[in-house]
């Protein structure tokens, strides 16, 4: 059973002169998941049908990478700044902890910040 509605519309906030959108749906409790997508895949290419289970127990968090999508500026040319922007996109969401899931080269992009903003604990 859904307990959410996947938002078809987008939410932006601007960091570091970046426009960034997002969507977050899913549970108002627990620590957010935020998904990081394929080589220039966008919000839209994530299938509800694995979204759905993440989202019935936990926040979650889509958004566009930085010059892909709705999100303006350049595109990185490095997983290193993929991950600078990503974690600039969850700072200033205000977001202390998440948790990430990347797919290629988001999966890549989650190794990094994992390496450079992962917490000691």
């Amino acid at each position: 059973m859904t307990n959410f509605k996947i938002p078809t519309e987008s939410e932006f906030i601007e960091a570091d002169g970046t426009r960034y959108a997002y969507r977050k749906f899913g549970t108002q409790d627990g620590i957010p998941v935020v998904f990081l997508v394929h080589y220039r895949g966008t919000m839209e290419n994530w299938d509800p049908n694995m979204l759905e289970p993440i989202a019935n127990t936990r926040p979650v968090i889509l958004f566009d990478n930085k010059g892909v999508g709705e999100t303006d500026g350049l595109t990185p040319t490095t997983i290193a700044d993929m991950a600078k922007d990503t974690a600039t996109f969850i700072k200033t969401l205000g977001l202390e902890q998440v948790d990430i899931l990347g797919f290629s080269i988001g999966g890549m992009v989650a190794q990094e910040l994992a390496l450079q903003y992962g917490s000691d604990d």
